[in-house]
């Protein structure tokens, strides 16, 4: 009874996860996507049954479509001030390979590396094998930042992209302003300096020209920095070496068969460095052996005459029978 019970719940369990992995795989397939590209489109919104936020003509009567927030078209976003950076991180079985292809599309954009950071692709003491890695900071001419970013899959499986915009517009046109009332003020300091005749006067005004001359050098860098940022976009890449790369699990035998892969996997690394750090050690294993074997076998040879000293000292004196009479 007790068995059939045990298979009755097991059975039970086994019931309850295909219902909730059944359930998530049609909950993902109700999800809608909608592009970027798409809300640059005016029929967007239409009334259509078909379209995610579209109406049937039944329920348009009956409702008022509310207003939308649009998106600026590409026409609308020429006088602002953009800055585009992204946060890409890649996985390889092959690294020269996919560092080459990054490489590769850098010089193709236009852009430059402007930080690179790596490290890996050695063996450690103890046999384990350290992966390659390194990180890269590439400037892209904005121009041609979504077309690299579209073009990543390349350089191997891509695990996490992200992508963000700031808009710059309000802090560069203070900038301008800043620097346009600075260029009126030191051309006004230049005049009355022309002017002046009494000494007091021309140090004094000097004293405010080169205050003013030192914020426009100030306002004037961060002009131009702003200019390199909108000029050119931050993508910063994240490129690993592994064995197995990463593979969204999608229902639960997925993750459960992927469990039991990693699990194998791991171990077999784990047997792989333990052989390693056992042929690391049999250089000192021999020589502790080495000294071991003389001590132990002095040590049983002291074991031994002890014994026997004790197992004379233990047998009964034997008296003459001359002395008994």
């Amino acid at each position: 009874m007790k068995k059939k019970n045990i298979l009755a719940l097991i059975s039970l369990l086994m019931i309850c996860l295909l219902l909730v992995s059944c359930g998530a795989k049609k909950a993902e397939s109700e999800y809608y996507y909608v592009s970027d590209d798409s809300m640059y489109d005016s029929d967007y919104y239409a009334e259509s049954p078909n379209k995610p936020g579209g109406f049937s003509n039944e329920a348009k009567d009956s409702y008022n479509e509310p207003d939308y927030p649009t998106m600026p078209s590409p026409a609308d976003l020429s006088n602002l001030k953009l800055t585009y950076t992204a946060d890409i991180n890649v996985e390889t079985l092959e690294f020269d390979k996919s560092l080459a292809a990054i490489l590769d599309a850098v010089n193709a954009s236009g852009g430059f590396i402007s930080y690179r950071n790596e490290g890996g692709g050695y063996t450690s003491a103890y046999g384990s094998y350290s992966r390659k890695w390194i990180s890269l900071e590439c400037r892209i001419p904005s121009g041609n930042y979504q077309s690299f970013i579209d073009g990543s899959s390349e350089f191997g499986t891509v695990t996490s992209l992200l992508s963000s915009m700031e808009d710059i517009t309000s802090q560069y046109l203070d900038t301008e302003s800043r620097l346009s009332s600075l260029y009126a003020q030191r051309d006004r300091l230049t005049e009355m300096m022309k002017s002046a005749t009494l000494v007091s006067d021309l140090i004094q005004i000097e004293a405010q020209l080169s205050e003013v001359i030192y914020q426009i050098e100030n306002y004037t860098a961060r002009k131009n920095t702003y200019d390199n940022l909108v000029a050119y976009s931050t993508v910063n890449i994240e490129l690993s070496e592994v064995s197995v790369v990463t593979h969204q699990a999608e229902t639960f035998w997925d993750r459960l068969l992927g469990a039991f892969s990693d699990s194998f996997r791991e171990f077999a690394g784990f047997l792989e460095n333990l052989l390693f750090a056992l042929i690391y050690l049999l250089p000192f294993a021999a020589v502790l052996t080495l000294i071991a074997i003389p001590v132990i076998r002095a040590i049983k040879k002291k074991r031994a005459l002890k014994k026997k000293t004790l197992e004379r000292s233990a047998d009964p004196v034997t008296i003459p029978k001359e002395i008994n009479k």
